[in-house]
């Protein structure tokens, strides 16, 4: 009879010496409550990312400067340099366009070359279908009117729907029904894969279109042979950069 009684006084005496050490001292010092941690002030810190070329070694390859770019964040500082109020920023998903060269349309490199006819003449059905899609395309014979539409004109130059000349890596395409991007509005796309890319952060509405969605906007990349068959005829040969999904942008007027 007497083990169980012997038994409860060393899980008592457990007990006690557990309440002993979890128990903090009496003279712990004073309680420091969470508002002032925060008013803690903190040391300056020095030589961690504190420069454009320190940033740059931690960051991905992605976002290092192509050759004779200067770094993203320096043009991330001339951005909010130039406003005294930067403006809000919104959220878009960006595709890329391109002019494609009918003369990279070869059937040795696996296009389908079978005929379809466009403005009353022949061409290659994935030219026929790359141009459908991208608005222009360039011809091989450029004796007369090089540029070619959606619609089978030929015309002197790639055109926007206002009648003006699209540049390149500069000029963008939207939806004709966003109310935020008026025609001709200025924008800062702030992703440092675009800006790698396309040697630049600002851009200007030059184009828009029914076909887009309110919240895409289509880069211009320029002239340039298709990336392959099947899916890549859709893209530019030497643009590495096709969908960003979730992509920071600036709006001024």
């Amino acid at each position: 009879m007497e083990r169980p009684v012997v038994m409860n006084r060393y899980l008592y005496l457990l007990f006690l010496l557990s309440l002993a050490i979890l128990s903090p001292p009496a003279d712990a010092g004073p309680k420091v409550t969470w508002r002032q941690l925060l008013a803690t002030p903190t040391h300056e810190r020095s030589g961690f990312l504190q420069t454009p070329e320190s940033f740059a070694r931690v960051v991905p390859p992605r976002a290092m400067p192509a050759k004779g770019l200067p770094f993203f964040t320096e043009k991330l500082e001339q951005v909010y340099q130039t406003f005294d109020s930067p403006p809000t920023t919104h959220y878009f998903f960006t595709t890329v366009y391109y002019t494609p060269h009918q003369g990279g349309f070869l059937a040795e490199r696996g296009f389908d070359t079978s005929q379809r006819w466009l403005g009353g003449k022949p061409y290659g059905y994935d030219f026929y279908q790359a141009t459908r899609m991208e608005g222009f395309s360039r011809l091989k014979d450029t004796t007369y009117l090089p540029y070619l539409n959606y619609q089978g004109k030929r015309y002197a130059k790639i055109l926007g729907d206002h009648g003006n000349e699209l540049i390149d890596r500069e000029s963008v395409a939207v939806h004709r029904g966003n109310s935020l991007l008026g025609y001709h509005s200025r924008l800062w796309i702030l992703d440092p894969l675009i800006y790698n890319q396309f040697g630049a952060i600002r851009f200007k509405i030059a184009d828009t279109g029914g076909g887009l969605w309110k919240s895409q906007i289509d880069l211009y990349w320029g002239e340039d042979d298709p990336m392959g068959p099947g899916p890549g005829i859709w893209r530019p040969a030497s643009c590495d950069t096709s969908t960003r999904w979730v992509v920071p942008t600036l709006i001024f007027r």
